[in-house]
């Protein structure tokens, strides 16, 4: 399977645009394991960051009667690497983030499905207190051999 998600925020005095294209392979029975990559763009005030990330991810795919819906269990873990710029300054430093959650597969026709991930996300910044909170993922994918997650 390939695909992905993006992000788009806007807020007073705060945007962020993210990147996140994905590839799994199922390697036994309703068990996909990939790779994503996350590329990382904000801006809070005078602050601007950028964060290019890499990790495994691991979901399994519950059987269900319907075969245009499929939930999943969903594990990641990416590492990189955070750059952030002020007007006078420039740090770089590593970054870890951690996502345990669950979503679900709409398929839209044999092979492509729009896809919901929301869960516990855990992020730390080298140098920094570690942050928790909640994480909701939109995105698509496309599932070469769709018969073998349909079933």
């Amino acid at each position: 399977m390939i695909g992905g998600s993006m992000t788009i925020s806007t807020a007073t005095n705060n945007s962020q645009f993210a990147l996140e294209p994905s590839a799994g392979y199922f390697f036994a029975n309703n068990f996909v394991a990939g790779a994503s990559f996350s590329l990382d763009f904000g801006k809070t005030g005078n602050q601007k960051t950028t964060s290019e990330s890499v990790g495994p991810f691991v979901r399994y795919y519950f059987n269900m009667k319907s075969p245009s819906f499929k939930p999943f269990l969903h594990a990641e873990y990416n590492i990189g690497n955070i750059v952030t710029k002020f007007p006078d300054s420039k740090s770089s430093n590593t970054i870890g983030n951690f996502l345990l959650g669950a979503g679900g597969a709409f398929f839209i026709n044999n092979n492509v499905a729009l896809e919901a991930v929301a869960g516990f996300n855990h992020t730390k910044v080298q140098g920094l207190s570690a942050e928790n909170g909640f994480l909701f993922k939109l995105g698509f994918q496309v599932y070469l051999l769709g018969s073998q997650v349909r079933k």
